[in-house]
């Protein structure tokens, strides 16, 4: 009987040290963290505001919120640290009349900054498909 107690206590021991199984990388992390996200972001909404096809939807916005906001939103989906704290998709976007071309010139430059950043595709995939469902309500012109 004390055998096979003490056998029972060390098997006990053995699957409490044993390692858990392994947790993969979030997309955050794999993407390179905040100073990749804030990189991206920055050059993404630097892009936007300033090309002529995609800026009057940037008109008298404060750019630092937008980035600030953006950047909230890509660390949130993306399995990060982060919690957005802005308005829903469909208040900040409403009246803009943002229009396809619009929204579709944003991500291209999206990804070019992704690019940039030297984050890989697989990365950038995921995190475009994780952003795609706010088309809906940034798209209403």
């Amino acid at each position: 009987m004390a055998k096979s107690a003490s056998l029972l206590a060390g098997l006990l021991l053995a699957a409490c040290a044993a390692p858990g199984p392994a947790t993969s990388p979030t997309l955050y992390a794999r993407m390179g963290g905040e100073p990749v996200v804030k990189r991206v972001v920055d050059e993404t909404i630097d892009r936007a505001a300033s090309d002529s096809r995609t800026r009057r939807s940037f008109d008298g916005v404060k750019l630092a919120r937008v980035k600030e906001k953006f950047a909230e939103q890509v660390c949130e989906l993306s399995g990060g640290p982060c919690k957005y704290t802005g308005d829903p998709m469909d208040q900040v976007h409403k009246g803009l009349k943002n229009t396809e071309a619009e929204l579709n010139l944003l991500v291209q430059f999206l990804r070019d900054a992704l690019d940039g950043a030297g984050v890989g595709l697989a990365e950038k995939n995921e995190l475009l498909r994780l952003l795609a469902p706010m088309k809906r309500d940034i798209v209403t012109g």
